[in-house]
C-alpha cells in the first residue's frame, strides 16, 4: 500500500527525480562537474520535506562523497553496492 503524500511532498519527489537525472547528464557530459552538487539538494530536499529518497535511486550513488561512480554486485541475500571513489560500501536486501 503507498502512503498519501501531501502535494508539497510530491513537488519534493518530482524534484529529487529531476535533480538526479540532471546529476547523470552531468556526469557524462562534463565529467561530474556539477553532479555531486545536484546529489546533495536531492538528499537535502527529501530530508527537508520528510520524502525519503526513492530506493532505485539510492542504489546509484554513494551516499558519503555522492559519487555516481558506483558499481554492485549480488551476493546472496543482499546487493552491495561500493563506491569507487571513497571505498564505501552499502548493503541492500534483495
Amino acid at each position: 500500500m503507498e502512503k498519501k503524500l501531501k502535494p508539497n511532498q510530491k513537488l519534493a519527489l518530482e524534484r529529487i527525480y529531476r535533480l538526479f537525472e540532471l546529476a547523470e547528464e552531468d556526469n557524462t557530459k562534463r565529467k561530474g562537474k556539477y553532479s555531486k552538487r545536484y546529489l546533495k539538494l536531492m538528499v537535502e530536499i527529501g530530508k527537508k520535506v520528510n520524502v525519503p529518497v526513492p530506493k532505485e535511486l539510492k542504489k546509484k550513488f554513494c551516499k558519503k562523497c555522492f559519487s555516481l561512480n558506483v558499481d554492485g554486485r549480488e551476493e546472496k541475500p543482499f546487493l552491495i553496492v561500493k563506491c569507487g571513489e571513497c571505498g564505501f560500501e552499502k548493503k541492500f536486501s534483495a
